[in-house]
C-alpha cells in the first residue's frame, strides 16, 4: 500500500517556484497576452486540484485516525472492565437477561460450584433503585449498586468499609431526651410530705436504674422531670423495645397505688444540639397533650414526622388550675392584638363544637367587640339547627355564616379553632388558608396536619369536651361585662352531656366542676331536652344500623350499613353509643355512607381497645375510647374489610402485651 502523502510549507513554496518559471518560460516564448493567460489558467487549476487533493486526502488520515483512537480507546476499556474491582452486567432491558458480565461481577454471584447464581441477581435486581442506588448484602459483604437505565448496565462496588463507615456515623449520632412524670403536681396536693419524699425516691431511683442499663447520661432538673443524653444506638434499642420502659414505669407506680405515668420526648441530628434539645421539648409536649403516658421520637429534621410509643391507656395526664389559668392569660393577651376574632367548630358541627364556638365567642367580645362564631348554614344536623335558631333568637351571640366570615377577614384577623386541631377537618380550608394567626383549642389528641401558624395551643385530652375546656377559661376569665346567660350556658352543657354520654363515660372532677358552674349560670335541662332530642326518623335510622350489627370478634360489635342507604354523622356516632352501652360489649364500630357522599366510620370503646389507634390507621382520629374518620374512594365492603384487619392487628397486640 503507498503511503499518504502530506504537504509541508517547503512543498507549497517549491510549487509556487515551479509555476513561476512556468510562466517567465512562457512569456518568454509566446510573448502573447492570450497565451499568458491560458497558461496562467492551467497552472491556478493545477494548483487547485492539487489542493483539493491534499485536503481530500488530510481527512481521511484524520478520520482513519479518529478510528483508531476509537478502538483503541475500546480495547482499553474492554481490558480495564476485565481487571478492575467492579462488577459491571448488562442486561437485557426486554427480556431481563444476563447478556454480559465481567470477570469480578461473576466473582460476586459465583455459587460453590462455580456457577453463576443468577437468582441472587434477580434478588438484587428486585429492590427499587434510587438515583443514588442502594446497598446490597451479598454474601458476606456489602455493595453500593447503581444502575445505568438508558445502557442497561448494572454496578457494583464493594463498599463494605464505607457502609461500616456510614452506619457509625448514624449510630453515633447525639440524642437528647427529656422524660417528665405525669400528674406529679396533684401528688403534691394530696399527699404527705414524708410520703412525697418517698415518691420522689421511687422515682430517682427508677430513672437511675434505667439509665445504667442503657449507660445513658441523665441530669434531674426539677422535681418530676429530667434529661436523658445518649447516642442512636441506645435510641435504636428503646424503639426497639417499643419503649417497654414507660409500661414498666406505669406497673410499678399501680403497685405502689400512685397515679402516675412518664411522657418522653426523643429527638436526634447530626450536631446542633441546641436545635436537637428543642425539638426533643417540642416532643414531649407532644406526648403530653395527646395524653402522656406515651414517647414520641423526632429526628432534627423539618421534613421527618414524627414516631409515637406507647399511649396504650386513656388519657393518664390531668391538666392544672395553674395551666388553665396561664392559657387564659396568654389566649387574653393574643385577642388584645388583633382587629377581629373569628371563632370555627369542625366540619358537620356537632354539638360539642357549637357549644365550645359559642363560649369562645363570648369569652373574645369580653376582650374585642368584634368577635364572632361562625357555622355554615349549608349542613347542619336537626339539633344544631335547632340550637341555631335559639341562639339567633337569643340575640346575645354574634353568629354568622361561612360566606359571611370569609367577606370580613383581614390580614390581621384571628382564628379560633374549638373541638379539632386538624386542618382537614376544619369548617372551611378556604377560610382557614386566609389566617396567618390561628389558636387551637381541643381535646383530642394531637396529630399531623396540624396548622403551623398555630400561635398558642391550648390541647388537653384529659378534658370530656372542648365544651369544658372553654366552660374553664370563662369561668377563670371571671368577666363583670359579659356573661353567661341560659341559651349560652344551656348549649355549653349539652356540649359537655353529648360528648360524656350524659356524665357516663370520661369524666373528672373538673367536669363536674364546670357542670356546677354552668348550671349556676342558668344552663338548663328543659332547654337542652329540646334542642338534643331525637325524632322518630333518626331513632329509627339508629335502630336500622343497630340491627345490622355483628360480633365480628368476642365482645365487639361492627355494623355496616346497606350500600343504598346514607345517614348523618350524628346518626352513625349514635348507634355505636347505643352497640357500647350493650353489656359486655368492649368496643362498636358502625359503618354506613354519609349524605355527602363518603363513607363515615365511628368508633367506640370502653378501656382496653384503643380506637383512636384504630381511626387513625383509617385517617382519621380522636380519643382513646371515641373515634372517627371519613373515608372516599372505597366501596362499604372495602372500608369494613380494611377496618377489620386494623381491629384484628390491635385485638393481637392486646393479647400479646397481656402474656
Amino acid at each position: 500500500m503507498m503511503k499518504k502523502f502530506r504537504m509541508t510549507p517547503i512543498h507549497y513554496w517549491m510549487v509556487g517556484l515551479l509555476a513561476f518559471i512556468i510562466l517567465s518560460i512562457t512569456s518568454r516564448l509566446f510573448g502573447g497576452t492570450l497565451a499568458n493567460l491560458v497558461v496562467l489558467f492551467l497552472v491556478l487549476s493545477g494548483i487547485i486540484l492539487l489542493f483539493l487533493h491534499q485536503l481530500e486526502q488530510v481527512e481521511l488520515d484524520e478520520l482513519e485516525q479518529i478510528q483508531y483512537i476509537n478502538h483503541q480507546a475500546e480495547n482499553g476499556l474492554a481490558s480495564l472492565l476485565d481487571k478492575m474491582p467492579v462488577g459491571v452486567i448488562k442486561i437485557n432491558s426486554e427480556t431481563s437477561e444476563v447478556e454480559w458480565f465481567n470477570p469480578y461481577a461473576e466473582l460476586i454471584f459465583s455459587t460453590e460450584d462455580g456457577q453463576f447464581d443468577v437468582e441472587e441477581l434477580q434478588k438484587v435486581l428486585a429492590i427499587p433503585f434510587e438515583n443514588k442506588g442502594h446497598y446490597a448484602t451479598i454474601g458476606n459483604k456489602k455493595y453500593s449498586v447503581y444502575l445505568d437505565s438508558q445502557a442497561s448496565v448494572v454496578y457494583f462496588f464493594d463498599a463494605s468499609s464505607e457502609y461500616e463507615a456510614n452506619v457509625g456515623l448514624v449510630t453515633t449520632r447525639p440524642v437528647i431526651g427529656i422524660m417528665s412524670v405525669d400528674n406529679y403536681d396533684d401528688l403534691e396536693d394530696v399527699v404527705s410530705d414524708s410520703d412525697i419524699s418517698s415518691i420522689n425516691g421511687f422515682i430517682a431511683n427508677f430513672v437511675e436504674e434505667f439509665s445504667e442499663k442503657y449507660h445513658m447520661f441523665y441530669r434531674r432538673v426539677g422535681m418530676d422531670r429530667f434529661y436523658l443524653f445518649t447516642d442512636y444506638t441506645v435510641l435504636e434499642q428503646l424503639m426497639g423495645s417499643k419503649f417497654s420502659l414507660i409500661d414498666q414505669f406505669r406497673e410499678e407506680a399501680k403497685n405502689r397505688e400512685l397515679p402516675i405515668t412518664v411522657s418522653m420526648g426523643f429527638s436526634y441530628g447530626d450536631g446542633n444540639h441546641d436545635e436537637i434539645g428543642k425539638v426533643a421539648l417540642s416532643n414531649l409536649n407532644l406526648a403530653e397533650v395527646r395524653g402522656g403516658d406515651q414517647a414520641v421520637v423526632r429526628e432534627n429534621d423539618e421534613g421527618k414526622n414524627p414516631v409515637f410509643f406507647g399511649g396504650g391507656t386513656a388519657s393518664a395526664i390531668k391538666r392544672t388550675r395553674t395551666r388553665t389559668r396561664a392559657m387564659m392569660t396568654a389566649i387574653s393577651e393574643k385577642i388584645k392584638a388583633v382587629d377581629q376574632v373569628f371563632v370555627v367548630g369542625h366540619k358537620k358541627l356537632d354539638m360539642d363544637a357549637l357549644g365550645a364556638s359559642v363560649g369562645m365567642q363570648l369569652f373574645a367580645s369580653n376582650i374585642n367587640e368584634r368577635s364572632y362564631a361562625v357555622y355554615d348554614d349549608g349542613s347542619m344536623a336537626q339539633d344544631i339547627e335547632r340550637a341555631v335558631q335559639r341562639i339567633e333568637a337569643d340575640g346575645s351571640t354574634k353568629l354568622i355564616t361561612i360566606s359571611d366570615a370569609l367577606r370580613m377577614v383581614t390580614d390581621r384577623s384571628l382564628l379560633i379553632m374549638v373541638d379539632h386541631s386538624k386542618i382537614a377537618l376544619t369548617l372551611s380550608e378556604e377560610f382557614y388558608s386566609k389566617f396567618h394567626q390561628v389558636i387551637v383549642i381541643d381535646h383530642h389528641r394531637r396529630d399531623e396536619d396540624f396548622p403551623e401558624n398555630a400561635m398558642i395551643t391550648y390541647i388537653e385530652s384529659g378534658a370530656s369536651s372542648a365544651s369544658e375546656l372553654v366552660s374553664e377559661l370563662i369561668q377563670f376569665q371571671n368577666s363583670k361585662k359579659n356573661r353567661l346567660n341560659r341559651i349560652q350556658a344551656s348549649v355549653l352543657m349539652a356540649g359537655i352531656m353529648l360528648d360524656t354520654k350524659n356524665f357516663s363515660a370520661r369524666v373528672t372532677s373538673r367536669t363536674f366542676d364546670v357542670a356546677s358552674y354552668l348550671r349556676s349560670r342558668g344552663s338548663d335541662s328543659v332547654v337542652i331536652q329540646e334542642i338534643s332530642a331525637i325524632n322518630f326518623d333518626e331513632y329509627r335510622e339508629v335502630n336500622e344500623l343497630i340491627l345490622r350489627g355483628e360480633e365480628v370478634f368476642p365482645h365487639l360489635i361492627v355494623a355496616t350499613g346497606s350500600n343504598d342507604a346514607s345517614y348523618g354523622t350524628v346518626i352513625i356516632s349514635k348507634a355505636a353509643d347505643s352497640m357500647l352501652s350493650m353489656s359486655e360489649i368492649e368496643a362498636s364500630f358502625v359503618i354506613a355512607h354519609n349524605p355527602q357522599g363518603s363513607i363515615s366510620i365511628s368508633a367506640r370503646s370502653r378501656s382496653k381497645i384503643n380506637v383512636q389507634k384504630i381511626m387513625e390507621q383509617m385517617g382519621g382520629g380522636g380519643h382513646f375510647n371515641s373515634a372517627a374518620s371519613q373515608v372516599t374512594d372505597m366501596s362499604i365492603d372495602q372500608v369494613r374489610s380494611r377496618l377489620l384487619d386494623c381491629i384484628q392487628e390491635e385485638v393481637q397486640k392486646i393479647k400479646e402485651e397481656e402474656e
